[in-house]
C-alpha cells in the first residue's frame, strides 16, 4: 500500500486583517461587544462539534470520468444535479455532480472546428451556468452570470471550438455563488482535440495575436504524444475540501484571506487516489479545481516532471522541471515515467512570490495527490503486481515517445496595442467591485492590447479572462519561465509584482446577444465577493447595457 499522506499543520491560530496573531484577550475583547463569554459558551461547543477533520485514508482507485462526446449532429447533453458521495467512511455528503454522477462530471471531449449543441438541464434547486472555461465562444455561450439557467430549466447553447487542441474545463459561474457551486461538485475537465485531418497552418509575419488564428500542431506530434484516454492519457482533477465527522462540507476558514484551505484533498473525487498501470509512460492532464489553493506539484522519487502543455495548449518544446505551481483554475500537461516501484505525485512549496506569510495562505502544506503503480513492480509495500515488468504496454521512456523538438508553433507574441492596467487590491479590480449593470471596458477583435495586472496586496490573487487565450509577456520585468510561455487563460499574480500579458480577442460574427464577459480573480471567494469586471467584444457600452436590461441584470 502507499504510505498514508502527510497532514499539514493546522492553521489554528486566529488573526487580524493585517495578519498579527490575536490572543485569547484580544478575542474575547472583540467578542465582548456582541456576546458575553456566557454566550459564547454554547457557540463555541457548537463549532467544535462541526470542527473540520483531515481525510487521510490511502488506497482508494482513481476514478476515471465517462467520456462525453457529441453525437453525430453535434449534441450532448449535460445535466447538473444533486446526490451524495462517500468521502468518510460509511459517511454521506451532499453533493452536486454532472448526468448522474455524485460529484464532479464527465470529461467532455469536442473537436476544433466542429460546431456542438450543448443541451444542458439544471436538475438542483439553485440557478446555475455551465461556463467553457478558456474557450473562445460566443458571449451568449460563454454561461457568465448574466442569464442563468433556473431550477428545472433547460437551456441549449451552440457554437463551434476554434482554438488549438487543450486541456479545459467547465464550471458555474452564477452571480455570488460560484464557490458554493463548484465546491459541492460541479466541475469537469473538457479536452478539446484537433480535427481528423487538420493541416497544421503556418504562422505569417512576426506574431500570432489571437488563439483562434493558431495553426495546430502536426500530426506527428499529436501521434507521439500518450493519447489512449484513461489508459496512458490521465485526466486529474486536484481539490481541496473541509469535511466534518458528520461528513458536512464547510465554506471557507472564516479568518483566511484567501479562501477556503481544506485539510483533505481529493484527486477526481477521492481520497489517497492510486492508479494502477502497464505503461511506463503517462501524460497526466493536471486542473487545480480549488477554490484558493495552489499547489507545487512534484514527484517524490525527485525524477523531473516533463511539462508539454500548459492552460491552453501544447508548449513550443517540451520542459523539465522538478516541479510546477498550479493557481486556481490553471492547468498543466505533463509525461511522467513509472518505474517498478511507482512513484508519487505530492504537493508542497508552491511558488507563492512575496507572500507576508506562507503558512495563512497554505504554502507550507504537504498532500499526496496521485500515487502510481506499475502492475509488474512490487510497488510502494513491495508487493508485485499481476504483469511482469517485461510485458509493459507502449515506451519504456519519455525519450523513446520520439517527440519532436518542436510541439507547437508558438512565436513571440506581440508586445503592443492599446495598454490597460489592471489593479488587484483587496476584493477590488482598479479600486471597484463587480456591478452587474456596468460596463468596464470595450475591445476590438483582432487588436492587440498588453494588460498590466498588477497585485498591490501581500497575499496571493490569480486572473482569468473570459473569451482568450493570452501570452505572458514579463513578470516585473523578467521573462516567464518556459513552462509559462504557451498560451494561457489564468495567471498567478504574485504579491507586489505586476504581469504584463499580451490579449487579442476573436471575433464571433453570429454572436448577436451584445452581452458582456468577465474577468476576475479566480479564487473563489474573491470572484464571489465582487473582484470582477466586466468588458465586450466588438460590442458597444450601450448596446451591453441594453442587453443586460433585458436579462434583468442593469442593477
Amino acid at each position: 500500500m502507499p504510505p498514508v499522506p502527510p497532514v499539514p499543520r493546522l492553521l489554528g491560530r486566529s488573526v487580524d486583517r493585517q495578519g498579527r496573531p490575536l490572543d485569547r484577550r484580544a478575542l474575547l475583547r472583540a467578542g465582548g461587544a456582541l456576546l458575553s463569554v456566557a454566550a459564547l459558551a454554547p457557540v463555541l461547543a457548537s463549532c467544535s462539534r462541526e470542527a473540520e477533520v483531515p481525510v487521510t485514508d490511502a488506497g482508494s482507485p482513481l476514478p476515471i470520468p465517462p467520456l462525453l462526446e457529441p453525437d453525430a449532429d453535434g449534441r450532448f447533453a449535460l445535466t447538473a444535479g444533486r446526490g451524495t458521495t462517500e468521502f468518510l467512511p460509511d459517511v454521506a455528503t451532499d453533493t452536486w455532480g454532472y448526468n448522474g454522477q455524485t460529484y464532479l462530471g464527465p470529461t467532455i471531449r469536442m473537436q476544433r472546428g466542429r460546431p456542438i449543441e450543448a443541451v444542458i438541464t439544471n436538475d438542483t434547486d439553485e440557478e446555475t451556468t455551465v461556463h467553457w472555461h478558456g474557450m473562445l465562444v460566443p458571449a451568449h455561450a460563454d454561461g457568465g452570470p448574466h442569464d442563468p439557467i433556473q431550477p428545472g430549466e433547460t437551456r441549449t447553447v451552440a457554437f463551434t471550438p476554434d482554438q488549438p487542441a487543450a486541456t479545459l474545463w467547465y464550471h458555474p459561474h452564477p452571480h455570488e455563488a460560484t464557490a458554493q457551486q463548484v465546491r459541492r461538485g460541479l466541475a469537469g475537465m473538457l479536452i478539446l482535440d484537433d480535427a481528423d485531418g487538420h493541416t497544421p497552418g503556418t504562422v505569417s509575419g512576426d506574431s500570432v495575436p489571437s488563439a483562434a488564428e493558431a495553426p495546430s500542431p502536426s500530426a506527428e506530434v499529436l501521434a507521439a504524444l500518450p493519447h489512449g484516454y484513461g489508459v496512458d492519457d490521465l485526466p486529474v482533477v486536484i481539490q481541496d475540501m473541509r469535511i466534518t465527522e458528520d461528513g458536512e462540507l464547510l465554506g471557507h476558514n472564516f479568518n483566511s484571506e484567501v479562501g477556503l484551505l481544506g485539510r483533505t484533498v481529493v484527486t477526481n473525487g477521492v481520497v489517497g487516489a492510486v492508479h494502477t498501470t502497464d505503461r511506463r509512460v503517462l501524460r497526466l492532464r493536471l486542473l487545480n479545481g480549488s477554490q484558493a489553493r495552489s499547489y507545487g506539484l512534484r514527484l517524490d522519487s525527485g525524477a523531473p516532471l516533463t511539462v508539454i502543455g500548459s492552460d491552453g495548449g501544447l508548449l513550443p518544446e517540451p520542459v523539465e522541471v522538478e516541479s510546477i505551481s498550479l493557481s486556481p483554475a490553471e492547468r498543466a500537461e505533463v509525461l511522467v515515467e513509472v518505474p517498478d516501484e511507482g512513484v508519487t505525485l505530492m504537493s508542497s512549496e508552491p511558488d507563492l512570490g512575496n507572500v507576508a506569510d506562507y503558512e495563512a495562505v497554505g504554502g507550507e502544506d504537504e498532500f499526496t495527490i496521485l500515487r502510481l503503480e506499475h502492475a509488474g513492480g512490487g510497488g510502494a509495500d513491495g508487493s508485485g503486481g499481476s504483469v511482469s515488468a517485461d510485458d509493459s504496454t507502449g515506451p519504456a521512456s519519455i525519450a523513446d515517445l520520439g517527440l519532436p523538438a518542436q510541439l507547437a508553433a508558438l512565436p513571440a507574441p506581440t508586445d503592443g496595442g492599446q495598454e490597460r492596467q489592471m489593479t488587484l487590491r483587496g476584493r477590488q479590480i482598479n479600486g471597484r467591485s463587480m456591478d452587474m449593470g456596468r460596463i468596464d471596458l470595450v475591445s476590438s477583435s483582432h487588436q492587440p492590447e498588453v494588460w498590466q495586472v498588477s497585485n498591490l496586496d501581500s497575499s496571493p490573487h490569480n486572473f482569468h479572462i473570459h473569451n482568450v487565450q493570452f501570452r505572458i509577456l514579463d513578470i516585473s520585468g523578467d521573462p516567464p519561465p518556459p513552462e509559462m510561455a504557451g498560451w494561457k487563460d489564468t495567471i498567478y499574480t504574485p504579491p507586489q509584482r505586476d504581469v504584463r500579458i499580451a490579449v487579442a480577442f476573436p471575433a464571433h460574427e453570429d454572436d448577436h446577444s451584445q452581452l458582456p464577459y468577465m474577468y476576475h480573480c479566480h479564487l473563489m471567494l474573491h470572484e464571489d465577493d465582487g473582484m470582477m469586471g466586466h468588458f465586450t467584444v466588438d460590442v458597444t457600452e450601450q448596446e451591453a447595457l441594453d442587453a443586460l436590461q433585458g436579462t434583468g441584470h442593469e442593477h
